[in-house]
């Protein structure tokens, strides 16, 4: 016989005694179990809501669909309820909002918020013709507005 003959015969006698002899352990088999039933209980009587009534422009010829009431006439722009909000609070009203500082070149520059635009602010620089950079601490943005002479003293989150 050959090596190899002798080799396949042996591997076969080694997986048929495997078959015979081989007790692999029973795995614990946890059984399902049911959970107990709720008790039914009878479904909710929902009783239908009524919408507002909308008075509608009869010249409109599509009324406001998301209206509760009587509309209200714009009068006022919006211009005039943020000085109103400023006026109620008694605290003038922040021109931008302090983000964060940078150190480039030596020069300390501050990322200021604005109306949805970033600016990049320098000591001296004048934003939008109006705002003079007076200094730039370690917290805070010291801002002149040329129009009233009045000094801002803008700091994260806030303004002094």
């Amino acid at each position: 016989m050959s090596t190899r003959l002798k080799i396949m015969l042996a591997v076969m006698l080694g997986v048929g005694l495997l078959m015979l002899f081989d007790r692999a352990p029973v795995p614990e088999v946890v059984g399902v179990s049911e959970r107990p039933r709720r008790p039914q209980t009878a479904p909710a009587v929902v009783m239908p809501v009524r919408a507002p009534n909308v008075i509608a422009d009869p010249a409109d010829p599509v009324p406001d669909l998301f209206a509760g009431g009587p509309a209200e006439p714009a009068a006022q722009g919006a211009e005039s309820a943020a000085a109103d909000a400023a006026d109620a609070s008694g605290k003038p009203v922040a021109p931008f909002v302090l983000l964060g500082f940078k150190v480039e070149d030596g020069a300390r520059e501050a990322y200021l918020l604005r109306n949805d635009a970033v600016l990049l602010a320098r000591a001296g620089t004048v934003l939008e013709k109006r705002y003079r950079v007076l200094a730039l601490r370690q917290e805070s943005v010291s801002i002149q507005d040329q129009q009233t002479g009045k000094e801002h003293r803008i700091s994260f989150g806030a303004e002094e």
